[in-house]
């Protein structure tokens, strides 16, 4: 096994043997979500206000909002017997943006950082946390919960700042969010090989901007789920859970437009940076007008997924070679997408990264093969022809004895002599003979068959072009790269551009008829 599978192996199997706590569920009681009452936080108030003053309202806790503000938030909870009952400490448990001290049943019992009433003098809290409820504050059945909230450290105004709260058992309060995230933790091992893989090759392969291209989707895929993960995998600040969701935006976004690169490319479309240009244009706007960040995700993936998709189909239909494996496997991706819909963005989507990358790596793998193939036959050309060239050096002593090859022409069968061609042309399904005295004569038969029925004075100088080495004059080297042989007979034949370093260092070699020209 080479060196780096085996690192990447060792750190797969690492990830999956990493502690990530109790392997059971946490067994929650939530706070009644559907009502809460909140009213105004007024500065030097230290203790909760008894909830029945003018600016005081009831509604759910989704759609509390401490965002740049401070106030006072009530709500009760149902603890059961089984709760009360158990050994193990209890922990009231506390997600969202924003800062809180908490009473319970009148008893101050701690705080997520300090709310205050300006920016001034608020500590931000955590994220995700937990504060100890001592068991002499817990009373049972109904129990009530006030918090002093503030979250004056936002950058971003989200629609629901406030996630959860409720009572469990003490613990880590990362543990359950980790335990989401971890089973698509095992996909970084693919995304990393992704990134060492073809950013090796845009440094030193074939194809350095098409490895680039995935190089780059695999580095973004890798981003987002380290962005999407980092709440199970560290306690992090609010203040930085703006950062997180401007992050998972950003790589979603990146990955949908690297992967359209990537397709516009391997299908060579005519124009490719308006064809990128019109897909960054659909992607931004669907993002912007969107207002929840989750949803800014998904529309920075999927508008570049089915426009690919959508583009693929029109080559499938064109019977363009490939087109029809990338649109399924567009489509399926999108489609998975859409049908997992909560459970996309959480592990869902980074498996099925993980099989379009998979997808991805196959296809690049074959097209590095055929490419490979075509350098070892223009290589197998370059030294058929540089053997000829040197051979042209003895074009005026006598001549061996011409082979001949049978042409079909309109139903009749005739007999040619070699050395009477000049050089053979690809005509559609017919191949154009041009002879020494400047005459023509189509051949009812494809290039390729031609190719081996001629001796080895004729050689492959192009993919449309075969010549008679014996019968070359000159040689011309366009400011595009390509060349021009020139024929005894006057005609002009192009030379591929990759044959033509071979052509250049031999032509030298040759009888001074033969001589380059600038």
């Amino acid at each position: 096994m080479p060196p780096l599978s085996r690192l990447l192996l060792v750190l797969v199997l690492c990830l999956s043997c990493l502690p990530v706590g109790s392997a059971a569920a946490q067994s929650m009681q939530w706070i009644d979500m559907a009502t809460v009452t909140t009213c105004p936080a007024h500065r030097g108030e230290t203790t909760p206000p008894d909830f029945s003053a003018p600016g005081c309202r009831t509604t759910g806790l989704w759609k509390v909002d401490p965002q740049h503000h401070s106030l006072w938030l009530k709500a009760r909870i149902a603890v059961p017997p089984a709760l009360l009952d158990q050994s193990a400490p209890l922990g009231l448990f506390v997600s969202g943006k924003f800062a809180s001290t908490a009473w319970w049943n009148g008893r101050r019992i701690g705080g997520n950082g300090i709310p205050g009433i300006d920016a001034a003098g608020e500590t931000p809290g955590r994220m995700d946390a937990v504060i100890a409820i001592p068991r002499t504050a817990l009373r049972p059945g109904t129990n009530d919960i006030v918090l002093l909230v503030s979250g004056h450290a936002a950058m971003l105004r989200l629609a629901t700042p406030m996630h959860a709260m409720g009572i469990g058992t003490y613990a880590d309060p990362a543990d359950p969010i980790l335990r989401a995230y971890w089973p698509s933790l095992v996909t970084f091992g693919i995304f990393l090989l992704g990134v060492l893989y073809f950013g090796v090759g845009s440094l030193r392969g074939a194809d350095r901007k098409g490895s680039l291209l995935l190089c780059l989707v695999s580095l973004f895929a890798a981003g987002q789920l380290l962005a999407e993960a980092s709440r199970g995998l560290f306690p992090y600040p609010y203040s930085f859970h703006d950062l997180r969701l401007l992050l998972i935006v950003a790589c979603s976004l990146g990955f949908g437009i690297c992967l359209a690169a990537h397709v516009i490319r391997r299908f060579r479309m005519p124009r490719p940076w308006r064809a990128l240009f019109a897909v960054v244009l659909v992607t931004a706007t669907a993002v912007a007008l969107t207002t929840a960040y989750d949803l800014k995700a998904l529309f920075a993936m999927l508008c570049p997924v089915f426009l690919c998709a959508l583009a693929t189909a029109y080559w499938w239909w064109k019977q363009a070679p490939g087109a029809a494996v990338y649109c399924i496997a567009l489509l399926l991706f999108g489609a998975l997408s859409v049908v997992f819909g909560g459970m996309f963005l959480d592990a869902v989507f980074f498996f099925l990264v993980a099989g379009l990358l998979l997808f991805l790596f196959a296809q690049q793998a074959a097209a590095l093969a055929r490419e490979q193939q075509s350098r070892i036959a223009l290589a197998s050309r370059a030294r058929q022809l540089e053997a000829a060239l040197d051979q042209a050096q003895a074009r005026a002593q006598p001549q061996a004895h011409a082979h001949t090859i049978r042409i079909v022409d309109t139903g009749r069968i005739e007999l040619v002599s070699t050395d009477k061609i000049s050089h053979c042309s690809g005509a559609g399904d017919y191949v154009e003979l041009h002879f020494t005295d400047g005459s023509a004569r189509l051949h009812g038969g494809s290039l390729n068959e031609l190719e081996a029925e001629l001796p080895p004075a004729f050689l492959r100088v192009h993919r449309s072009h075969i010549v008679n080495t014996s019968l070359v004059e000159s040689l011309k080297r366009e400011p595009s790269g390509v060349g021009q042989l020139r024929m005894s007979s006057g005609a002009s034949v192009p030379v591929s551009r990759r044959i033509m370093p071979t052509v250049r260092r031999t032509i030298g070699a040759a009888s001074p008829s033969l001589q380059p020209m600038a």
